[in-house]
């Protein structure tokens, strides 16, 4: 009996960033948008089919990938590629899968190209905020299906399922994107302050006006090998991958070197986001069309240009003064009122070397006194105790003769004694 195990796991070889991933490592963190913000930029394309939207939101955290696949499909040759043909040629290209399947969607890669302030602002916000951002995505849906403007149609099939909403083609092999107006889709707008974006849709993309309710595109086709890999799980809030279908329009180094993680079919982006350089950008759409009362243009989201480096204070050498006892040989300390000689300043090259001047009458002879001994206070005398005077003891007394002693008178009858 056969026990299916966890898919494995890609490892990972430390990768080095390219130049413009090193420098956006290096630059200050840009700071959470707030649900607002979210709500601002994600309002254009929260109603997109899943697979679609997951798409977009993973390419536009290749921002430069996205710009060179809006110049690979400028050629002629490349934007005719349909079916296996374009799979094959981009097959070798070292995009990310997510960009590889917008190139079937020519139109999107056009659009966010002319807007590539949002498209940076979107692919930070999903890189840094992946939660918050689909999250976000759910709860515009929910504002719209409120509104009465979210509904199944010909184009799209929407159901709900454990309180999410889930948009899918109806026919899964033609792909029609919503069009609309956010201001109107959504309903009251929640935060007067921060209007949502409205992104024109390009050239050839949608036929009419924009009317109250969601239009739809043109319908594209679905290329086989480039649909189908990925598609979101709203319970989570997780991108999940079939690494067979994914593994068929890339490789592992691909993977590694776009700092892509996949840990049991999870997508995860691990690089910092690198914006385009100022150089590289392609030139804003020709003309603008005005955009509708109550939403605003994707230069809202224009990040503001890079604080330069901080200025290093200039290091001089301090130089350390002669002694004033030992005068440099080579220029010796001028005394106050003594000046030095002017200097003759370098010719400019081409022009002969001006004589030299006259020599004067010599400098008298500046008498300086011989430098003095410093006087030194003389020590002060070393203190010493006062002598004691020796203590010698009293002389004794002199002897004195004991007084003789006196006998009693004999008594009557005896007789004295004699000596």
């Amino acid at each position: 009996m056969l026990l299916a195990g966890p898919s494995p796991v890609i490892a990972q070889p430390v990768q080095p960033p390219t130049p413009a991933e090193a420098q956006a490592a290096l630059n200050p963190p840009a700071p959470a948008a707030t649900p607002a913000q979210l709500d601002q930029m994600l309002a254009p394309i929260a109603l997109y089919p899943d697979q679609l939207l997951v798409e977009l939101l993973m390419a536009a955290t290749f921002p430069q990938q996205v710009v060179d696949a809006g110049k690979w499909l400028q050629d002629g040759g490349n934007a005719a590629l349909k079916g296996d043909d374009l799979v094959n040629a981009l097959q070798p290209l070292p995009w990310d899968p997510s960009v590889k399947s917008l190139v079937a969607f020519p139109q999107i890669i056009a659009m966010m190209n002319d807007h590539l302030d949002w498209t940076e602002a979107l692919g930070t916000a999903f890189a840094d905020q992946q939660v918050q951002t689909m999250a976000r995505v759910q709860f515009l849906r929910d504002r719209a299906k409120a509104a009465g403007h979210l509904d199944s149609t010909p184009q799209i099939a929407v159901t709900e399922q454990e309180s999410n909403i889930v948009i899918e083609p109806t026919d899964p092999n033609t792909i029609y994107v919503p069009v609309y107006n956010p201001a109107v889709v959504y309903g009251s707008w929640p935060d007067s302050d921060a209007p949502p974006l409205y992104i024109p849709p390009p050239p050839g993309f949608y036929n009419g006006e924009i009317g109250d309710g969601i239009g739809f595109s043109v319908g594209f086709g679905v290329v086989g090998a480039l649909w189908g890999w990925g598609h979101p799980n709203w319970q989570r809030h997780e991108v999940v991958i079939d690494q067979q279908r994914y593994f068929g329009i890339t490789t592992t180094p691909h993977i590694i070197g776009n700092h892509v993680a996949l840990e049991n079919n999870i997508w995860h982006r691990t690089g910092p986001i690198a914006t385009v350089p100022e150089p590289a950008r392609p030139p804003p759409p020709a003309a603008a069309p005005e955009h509708p009362p109550g939403t605003a243009t994707s230069t809202a989201f224009k990040p503001p240009p890079p604080a330069p480096p901080p200025a290093r204070p200039e290091q001089r050498e301090e130089k350390q003064p002669p002694h004033p006892e030992e005068p440099t040989a080579a220029h010796p300390p001028p005394p106050p009122n003594e000046t030095r000689p002017t200097e003759v300043p370098h010719p400019p090259e081409g022009q002969p070397t001006p004589p030299p001047p006259r020599p004067g009458p010599p400098p008298p002879a500046i008498v300086r006194p011989a430098p003095q001994p410093e006087a030194r206070p003389a020590p002060p005398p070393e203190a010493r105790p006062a002598p004691q005077p020796e203590e010698r003891p009293a002389p004794a007394a002199p002897a004195r003769p004991a007084p003789p002693v006196k006998k009693p008178p004999p008594k009557p009858g005896e007789e004295p004694e004699h000596h």
